[in-house]
């Protein structure tokens, strides 16, 4: 199966459910988890376990390994981001007393 490179486990889920025809519920019931985990899943509030991943690949029609190669795609643009965070927002953060671990200081440890 050919997947965009763009795509979220949850927007490809998504996407397959709507194509097959099928509701959240039914996909719900196929899988035996609640609608509100599927809705969860699609709007990327979490993933399936590795059970419901399987269960997922076979009514979906695509195999476990296209399911995980969209999830460590996801986790390595996650640690691609470059946050910029300026003095004023680590001095506000502190002061709620929030410890701001700057990468010198990751480092170090």
């Amino acid at each position: 199966m050919i997947m965009r490179e763009w795509d979220s486990l949850g927007q490809f889920i998504a996407r397959r459910r709507k194509y097959l025809r099928l509701t959240q519920e039914e996909l719900a019931e196929k899988i035996g988890v609640s609608k509100s985990a599927v809705a969860k899943w699609e709007t990327n509030g979490g993933l399936p376990d590795r059970e419901n991943l399987r269960r997922l690949s076979e009514i979906l029609s695509v195999s476990v390994d296209d399911l995980h190669r969209i999830i460590r795609r996801e986790e390595v643009n996650a640690a691609d981001l470059e946050v910029n965070i300026t003095p004023d927002v680590i001095a506000a953060l502190e002061s709620y007393g929030y410890k701001v671990i700057r990468p010198a200081d990751q480092d170090q440890d």
